[in-house]
């Protein structure tokens, strides 16, 4: 099969993005392959963008931001959040257990649809907590919880949260008991643009106005869009400035009260372009009659982000001294993983590849702070990937180590023990 040039990424995408200032080699030497690499600054780049957009609309005082701790489980990863002023979003409660352990303090909780013991849990630790129904609300109020919040799923979905159609019967509820609603968190979907973003605002000042006036914050939840598909490190960001202005002139404009607080659970915006995988590649280019296949030793991501959307997430080739290689001849490729299942591949669909790959060669994934690591790594026995930080002085810090070969069996019992009758 004849050799094609193709439309080859252009040359130097290394300095579309911060991973091209760090010194890849020391930590591939030091650490191997596949490894997970975050950037401090970049985090700590994509937080202030959002905080200066609240500013400047004059909401400084009002946002509060919540980081879901689930995209990205790494207490490491996150720990600037502590000294920026940025919570974490909490599910489950080991996380609120290890998050706790490293010295977070500020949560919301989001759990879905729970057992009354792990609502009792989420009630002891005083944690805003949204449930997602009536039964469950009912249950906290008979418990005696201290507030009450409720998740509202706005599209009608088969996601956890209380339908529109149910919202009367929660305000009837609620006066039942005698009790207000503290907060309201609405889920809007993921991966919604601008546009999709402030047309939800009327929805929550609605939903406010017409039933909970009294609550003392609105949560926005998450779902503002990132853009895989482009280069340009800024104009991949959602644009907070132009949503956060008309936000203030909504919330002035409907009366909203300036005491009401305003919770958003940005994900993506700011995880998802801290992070990048980088694999090893084990063999030249694969050709057969079937496919051309990059074969790494990464394997399945398994994450909402890629596979089950079919984003794109770009791919930069390095030579053996990890300096990228040049755009030329190649072909299209699949990449695969490390097993023998017909459909094991780290992406979906076939990415251009350098004819010159070969063993010592290491292929990066770009965006992968998100969904990714939480996600990765741990299929058909292959042991999870080990993550770096590189701190703000460009210093790379271990702090997720290689798996071990056995990681699979760590919970195997050396001898089976009798359950008693």
């Amino acid at each position: 099969m004849a050799e094609t040039r193709l439309a080859a990424p252009e040359p130097d995408r290394l300095g579309c993005s911060w991973i091209g200032g760090t010194d890849l080699a020391a930590i591939r030497d030091q650490v191997g392959t596949p490894t997970f690499v975050y950037s401090e600054e970049q985090l700590r780049r994509n937080v202030t963008r959002i905080q200066k957009a609240a500013a400047l609309a004059g909401l400084a005082d009002r946002v509060d931001l919540y980081v879901p701790f689930f995209p990205n489980s790494n207490p490491h990863v996150l720990k600037p959040f502590q000294d920026m002023g940025v919570g974490l979003l909490l599910q489950m409660p080991g996380e609120y257990e290890i998050t706790r352990e490293f010295g977070f303090d500020s949560f919301i909780v989001s759990p879905g649809h729970v057992a009354d013991g792990e609502l009792e849990f989420w009630a002891r630790t005083g944690c805003p907590t949204f449930l997602s129904s009536l039964g469950e609300i009912r249950a906290a109020l008979e418990a005696g919880a201290p507030s009450i919040s409720a998740r509202i799923d706005s599209l009608d979905s088969g996601k956890p949260g209380i339908k529109l159609g149910e919202l009367d019967q929660l305000v009837g509820l609620l006066g039942e008991y005698g009790r207000n609603l503290e907060c309201f968190e609405v889920y809007c979907g993921s991966g919604n643009s601008r546009d999709e973003m402030i047309a939800m605002i009327e929805t929550m000042f609605n939903i406010f106005t017409r039933y909970f006036p009294t609550a003392r914050a609105m949560n926005f939840a998450g779902g503002h869009g990132f853009d895989y598909g482009s280069w340009d490190a800024e104009a991949k960001h959602f644009d907070w400035t132009s949503y956060f202005s008309v936000l203030g002139e909504s919330s002035q404009r409907l009366g909203i009260p300036e005491h009401v607080r305003f919770m958003f659970e940005p994900a993506r915006d700011v995880l998802a372009d801290i992070g990048v995988l980088v694999l090893g590649i084990q063999r030249e280019v694969l050709v057969n009659p079937v496919s051309s296949i990059v074969v790494t030793d990464g394997s399945r991501m398994l994450m909402p982000s890629a596979q089950l959307r079919d984003r794109r997430h770009h791919v930069i080739y390095l030579d053996h001294e990890m300096k990228e290689l040049p755009a030329g001849v190649g072909r299209d490729a699949l990449i695969r993983g490390r097993s023998i299942l017909r459909h094991d591949y780290v992406l979906p669909g076939e990415y251009w590849a350098p004819a010159q790959l070969g063993v010592g060669d290491a292929m990066l994934v770009l965006d992968v702070g998100a969904y990714c690591a939480t996600q990765h790594m741990e299929f058909l026995n292959v042991p999870p990937a080990a993550e770096v930080v590189v701190d703000l002085e460009g210093r790379a810090h271990l702090v997720t180590a290689r798996g071990q070969d056995r990681d699979k069996w760590r919970n195997l019992l050396p001898v089976s023990e009798p359950l008693s009758a």
